[in-house]
């Protein structure tokens, strides 16, 4: 593999205010996370606070046995009963087979920038990845993309839930997942490595029961030599931890409204547009019943609060019960997420995607309701990965990998077709298409007046004629494609590997494609890449 590196521009003007460390949006967060003197202060703010560490190894010490989690990530689980050890830590849904490779992109940042502090500052810094296993949108993480015939192919699993449970709590049907992987791997090329992935997988769906069971082995199996350490936000034993964090919350929860509100207007003075699209009445707390897992909000009727389908309801005294004696029924939302992440990991810096960055810029000052500093954030690297036949695919059209993935290859595509052809016909053809309807014109207003009961016939006759003309166009342009096929299928190939459905490759491919085509060390051999620190695009090409 080699690395290299571009900087692209983003569309988005918080993000790119964000990465230029514009000072309207560097205010809405904290510390920077690659300033070396603002991290030393951040490490002795963490070394100030007090951690339930015995009670989060035990919890995390079970859950790393359980899914068979490797020795470097069992060891890294028992340093965090040290007070001078920290972590670096970012999240994301369970999505099967990881999901889109921005999962792994992520991890692979999260494992990076725990080792840089490691090395700058002397320290212990353990990688964590929070798995949202209380998320309960199953739908956003039952399918991935495949490239069939150089073209993106949606495979969904599915699967009748009655009820929208938490993807920790939503069990698989294994015979028919096993069916849905035999499906997805049939639509990579065979290699050497095939037969030992399906086997692999299979086994694995073997010994997983829910969606989070699944990604969280898969993902134990890939970054076995990183020392990876997993959480599940929907253990049991995780929620006992959260207790009192809960009963602050329900107990602070208009000062979160209030201070969210006042965050949101000043982002908006700032020139910026908010992001959490949430009801001012929402408490920013869900419970979890057997219909599944529900937004509290604000009830109507003064002290009580409500499931956002008024299915339940509860005073703020019954509330605080759940909370203290059944912290299991309660999770977090978006807003609340990184308060207790915060308040249960000692946490060096947050690891985030452009749309985290986004919703964090509105959360500093709900940290401070809970006497807490948010961490640092760094936003992950981003990677496209180029293969051999992809680049010489390039070369061939006098492209490089940076005009790749900083220009819109189907606008290339289309000018090299034009290119290809001497004379400009489509402007032929527009201009015999105006010049026939002018042609025709009086013909349909003398038929009209001399028999109006023909007026419609003309305009179909006009239309019939058109049609033909139009059936000539497509005709050439036919026969243009079959004369360059081989060419414009390699345009194609070239297409759905660098942005499939007209977006980056990271939100669309999945991590499993590589892994069929250059063997079950791909992910390591990526996380030994030498990454750039200055939020540049990074090219890997294999």
């Amino acid at each position: 593999m080699q690395i290299s590196k571009v900087h692209l521009e983003g569309q988005n003007k918080l993000l790119n205010d964000f990465v230029n460390g514009k000072e309207a949006i560097s205010s809405f967060f904290g510390a920077n996370p690659l300033l070396k003197e603002e991290m030393e202060y951040r490490i002795k703010y963490v070394m100030g606070r007090s951690y339930n560490r015995t009670g989060l190894v035990n919890a995390l010490e079970k859950f790393h046995h359980k899914h068979e989690a490797s020795d470097q990530a069992k060891e890294n689980v028992k340093k965090l009963v040290n007070k001078d050890t920290f972590v670096v830590i970012g999240g994301q849904q369970a999505g099967l087979l990881t999901g889109p490779l921005y999962s792994i992109h992520k991890i692979i940042s999260i494992i990076h920038l725990a080792k840089k502090y490691e090395m700058e500052h002397g320290v212990t810094v353990v990688p964590v990845f929070w798995i949202a296993g209380e998320d309960h949108d199953i739908d956003e993480i039952n399918h991935i993309h495949t490239i069939e015939n150089n073209e993106v192919k949606k495979q969904t699993f599915y699967q009748r839930n009655p009820f929208s449970n938490a993807a920790s709590r939503t069990e698989i049907d294994q015979q028919e997942m096993k069916k849905w992987i035999e499906k997805i791997v049939k639509t990579f090329e065979e290699t050497n490595f095939t037969n030992e992935l399906l086997e692999e997988l299979n086994a694995t769906i073997e010994k997983s029961s829910t969606y989070v069971d699944f990604f969280a082995k898969i993902i134990f199996k890939l970054f076995k030599s990183e020392g990876l350490v997993l959480i599940d936000a929907d253990d049991p034993l995780v929620r006992e931890l959260e207790s009192s964090l809960f009963d602050e919350m329900i107990q602070k929860q208009d000062i979160v409204r209030s201070v969210l509100k006042d965050t949101k207007s000043k982002l908006i003075q700032s020139g910026y547009h908010e992001t959490l699209q949430i009801s001012e009445q929402s408490i920013h707390l869900f419970f979890h019943s057997k219909e599944g897992r529900q937004l509290l909000e604000v009830s109507d009727n003064e002290g009580y609060f409500q499931t956002k389908n008024k299915s339940y309801q509860f005073s703020k005294d019954e509330l605080l019960e759940i909370a203290n004696e059944q912290p299991e029924l309660l999770s977090n939302n978006v807003v609340t997420r990184p308060v207790m992440q915060e308040f249960l990991f000692p946490t060096l810096a947050f690891v985030g995607g452009p749309g985290e960055i986004a919703y964090w810029s509105e959360l500093k000052d709900v940290f401070k309701v809970f006497n807490l500093e948010m961490p640092p954030v760094f936003l992950r690297h981003m990677f496209t990965i180029f293969e051999r036949n992809i680049v010489a695919a390039l070369d061939d059209f006098s492209l490089d990998v940076n005009d790749a993935v900083q220009t819109s290859l189907v606008d290339k595509k289309e000018a090299w077709i034009k290119d290809q052809v001497n004379l400009d016909y489509k402007q032929e053809f527009n201009t015999a298409k105006r010049a026939l309807a002018e042609l025709h014109k009086p013909l349909q207003d003398i038929t009209g007046k001399i028999t109006p009961n023909l007026r419609d016939f003309s305009k179909k006759n006009f239309i019939k004629i058109e049609d033909q003309i139009l059936l000539l166009e497509r005709k050439i342009e036919e026969s243009i494609l079959k004369q360059h096929e081989e060419q414009i299928e390699k345009w194609n190939r070239v297409i759905s590997s660098i942005t499939p459905n007209g977006k980056p490759q990271e939100r669309v491919l999945n991590i499993y494609y590589f892994i069929n085509k250059y063997g079950f060390d791909f992910v390591h051999e990526l996380c030994e890449l030498e990454l750039s620190w200055d939020h540049a695009h990074q090219i890997v090409k294999i």
